[in-house]
């Protein structure tokens, strides 16, 4: 029998011999694989809930560190372009965060800063910053807060881009999605489960959303979710509209360690990019990556949230007057006012009754 027949023949008796078996393995394999049904917005609502509780609870006393940059390019005006690196430390406990950023020597904030700390809590947020490592630090801003409502925003300028990593897994570019879900005109537009494109072939989920008459002008989006992860936030896209001609886009990319705290998934890495839309303009784009290390749980002591922790007073923290004293000032000042209105009252009765009198002579 010619060689080249023969080895035909092996190969026909190869394929023969192993083809049923390994047809056999592929069907078992899929037989194992547990069948996931479709997801209706009220399971998913339910079940996002109950992983919020545990993001919550594992997340009220916890840090990181992370090695960072950051790049602004505006090619309307090239001269704008800023590249950032530097390394942040961030605290936080309940409702309260702290930042602390290090710049490298040739990248400082604006060429001017080379440290930075910001720091929001329920009733107070500052900022500080220095010129130079070796120098102290100096207070820059206090802002007293007074309402929910300045609270949620300062929570969200004070800690944007510094916090946006270390909840990670629960927010869409710092903005926590357990809020978004939360206003009223959110509506879910699509809802499926979709298959992974990593190694783990875990199954994931997809949704789409819109929002109207949002305050922060958030009008639409789509998440990528991990259910096996706590629901931790895989991927996103949203847009901001605000106005016919301007509006934004934001976008990011979660990685997160295949080790797990209190079952709450630990991010590794996370890359964000923003594009800035303005009429007869090109875009204008922020990008941001952060590496994460250090991450632990239990370790935030309260002082980092108070000046004395970086050498100054904490009296520019005192609160503000209550409101008892407030409505005094008010009433003496009503009073005073209501005083001078009955004296030039007074003052008019009597200008008149002597010029009557005159009038009479």
């Amino acid at each position: 029998m010619p060689a080249e027949n023969s080895l035909i023949l092996v190969v026909t008796f190869w394929s023969a011999a192993f083809m049923p078996t390994m047809i056999l393995s592929a069907s078992e394999s899929e037989a194992k694989l547990p069948v996931k049904h479709s997801l209706s917005e009220r399971e998913f609502r339910a079940q996002y809930a109950h992983a919020v509780k545990k993001f919550k609870a594992a997340y009220q006393n916890i840090e990181c560190r992370a090695e960072c940059q950051s790049l602004f390019d505006d090619p309307n005006e090239p001269s704008r372009q800023k590249r950032y690196v530097y390394s942040e430390h961030v605290r936080a406990k309940g409702n309260s965060i702290v930042a602390e950023q290090d710049y490298a020597a040739e990248t400082p904030l604006g060429g001017i800063y080379s440290n930075e700390i910001v720091c929001a809590t329920p009733d107070y947020a500052f900022e500080l910053d220095k010129t130079r490592p070796d120098n102290p630090y100096l207070l820059t801003s206090v802002t007293h807060i007074s309402t929910a409502h300045l609270r949620t925003r300062l929570r969200i300028i004070m800690g944007h881009y510094k916090d946006w990593y270390l909840y990670a897994a629960g927010s869409l570019d710092g903005c926590l999605f357990e809020e978004i879900i939360e206003k009223p005109s959110f509506s879910v537009t699509k809802l499926e489960r979709v298959p992974s494109q990593m190694e783990r072939g875990e199954q994931l989920v997809a949704l789409d959303f819109k929002v109207t008459e949002d305050p922060w002008a958030i009008s639409s989006g789509h998440i990528v979710f991990a259910p096996d992860r706590n629901w931790a936030v895989l991927e996103f896209q949203y847009r901001c509209d605000y106005s016919a001609t301007d509006y934004s886009t934001y976008a990011g990319r979660n990685f997160f360690s295949s080790n797990q705290k209190h079952e709450i998934p630990v991010p590794e890495k996370c890359e964000h990019k923003v594009l800035h839309y303005h009429a007869d303009m090109l875009p204008i784009s922020d990008r941001y990556s952060a590496t994460l290390s250090d991450f632990s749980l239990g370790t935030v002591d309260d002082s980092v949230f108070l000046l004395s922790h970086y050498g100054l007073p904490d009296s520019p923290l005192a609160a503000h007057p209550p409101e008892k004293n407030k409505l005094m000032q008010w009433f003496l000042i009503g009073n005073g006012i209501l005083l001078a209105l009955i004296v030039f009252y007074v003052m008019i009765q009597r200008f008149r009754t002597a010029q009557t009198r005159e009038n009479l002579s």
